[in-house]
């Protein structure tokens, strides 16, 4: 059996320096290496804790390095952040063991840093002090933390404040509740809680949100016989919320643009008691096998794929849908405790998509019969890719309104991710 930190030493070389994606890289290696339970449970955590506080560790890094971080090796670097890690989170680790095996760990893959390793990890762990941050600027103090990029530090306190940007990135770093949504062509959300609890899952419904319990303990979900027989789907309530504020009646011709993987377009359909038609689009054939096996699994029938992409305007589908689902494509700021590696991203990578989401709400928008209704939506909090986009939307297009004031949960409430809702009306 391959050594868990080696494996994790890998997936969070290949996240921070490759490109790489949190979830894909940990899934992948774990398909490939045969880890028990717990080795399965330490892997994923160190990945997911290491990269979560990836600027927090470099901060006790320096303190301890004559060398600046720069000019330190790519592998050294993941190896100590993975020790730091290991001693200050990790309680079924002893020091002697973080030290030793980040040693071990160096001398393999990176073999004439390991007396470096060894250096800075035994000074941390002579000095009670080590974990301490000392830093008077409020901005550079929060953004070492929370180990959020100083540019995402930044626009976060522009738009809410130094106070509540605080509260925020605190939210960033708790643990998502577990929610999924009964799938109402088969079951009830009665019936499917007595089901998880006959196999030793927590399920608790949740209020205001019909179709959605919070798990607990609910384990080897996409081989559990009810995820396989379509009883349920994982899914945030931010995200339920989105597809209830859509309205979806049967009998209506719904367009879902962004449709991957098919969450919200296997909600839609259940809400239309799979009555009427779905068109689900989205920009690959790849993206739209995941919506085609998501709607077999619940056992939807009304939904349409079709390869689109979304920023250029197809004549045909013009004034055609009672309702339009725009989930558009954004920095994923909102989602930050899924997806740690968001946490390092620049103004540069974040402002680039602006003008992809303008295309997207502009074209979509046309799709819409007079009458009909639009949902834009995303999951990042910040303000530039949704009230902005939205007020500048409508001051360009008088023939849509709002129906309502937007909705902004943020991830500082501490039951869904950061997400952003707003519901047009096309009255012209």
């Amino acid at each position: 059996m391959k050594n868990p930190r080696e494996l994790g030493y890998h997936a969070i070389y290949n996240v921070i320096y490759q490109g790489g994606y949190s979830n894909i890289a940990i899934n992948k290696i774990l398909r490939k290496n045969e880890l028990d339970g717990i080795n399965r449970g330490f892997f994923t955590e160190l990945v997911y804790g290491t990269i979560e506080n990836k600027l927090y560790l470099d901060y006790v890094i320096q303190k301890y390095s004559r060398q600046k971080l720069q000019e330190l090796s790519k592998e050294v670097l993941v190896i100590l952040e993975m020790g730091l890690y290991q001693i200050r989170e990790m309680d079924s680790v002893t020091d002697f063991a973080a030290v030793d095996e980040s040693v071990k760990l160096c001398k393999k893959v990176f073999p004439k840093g390991s007396g470096f390793v060894n250096a800075v990890l035994r000074n941390v762990l002579r000095d009670p002090g080590a974990f301490d941050i000392d830093i008077k600027a409020p901005l550079e103090r929060i953004s070492v933390e929370y180990s959020v990029s100083p540019d995402i530090a930044g626009l976060l306190a522009d738009q809410y404040g130094i106070e509540e940007a605080e509260d925020i990135m605190y939210g960033f770093s708790m643990k998502p509740k577990l929610y999924i949504r009964a799938n109402s062509l088969k079951t009830t959300v009665s019936k499917l809680a007595e089901l998880l609890r006959g196999e030793g899952a927590e399920p608790e419904e949740t209020e205001g949100v019909k179709d959605a319990l919070s798990v607990k303990n609910l384990k080897n979900i996409e081989n559990s016989r009810s995820y396989k027989e379509g009883l349920f789907s994982v899914q945030d309530i931010s995200s339920m919320k989105c597809v209830r504020e859509l309205g979806p009646q049967p009998g209506e011709y719904i367009l879902d643009l962004c449709s991957c993987p098919g969450g919200k377009t296997g909600y839609i359909a259940e809400l239309m008691k799979n009555e009427g038609s779905i068109d689900a689009m989205d920009i690959s054939e790849n993206k739209l096998e995941l919506v085609k096996n998501t709607c077999r699994r619940l056992g939807v029938s009304i939904v349409r794929t079709r390869q689109n992409d979304a920023t250029v305007y197809s004549e045909d589908m013009a004034a055609r849908y009672d309702r339009v689902l725009v989930d558009a494509p954004c920095s994923g700021i909102g989602i930050i405790r899924r997806k740690p590696e968001i946490r390092y991203k620049t103004i540069k990578d974040i402002s680039s998509i602006y003008n992809v989401q303008r295309k997207i709400i502009q074209n979509a928008s046309r799709y819409v019969k007079p009458g009909g209704v639009m949902i834009y939506s995303t999951c990042t909090i910040n303000r530039e890719e949704n009230q902005y986009i939205t007020d500048e939307f409508l001051k360009k297009n008088s023939n849509f309104e709002r129906v309502q004031d937007d909705i902004m949960m943020l991830p500082s409430d501490g039951e869904s991710d950061g997400f952003y809702i707003c519901k047009l009306k096309r009255i012209s």
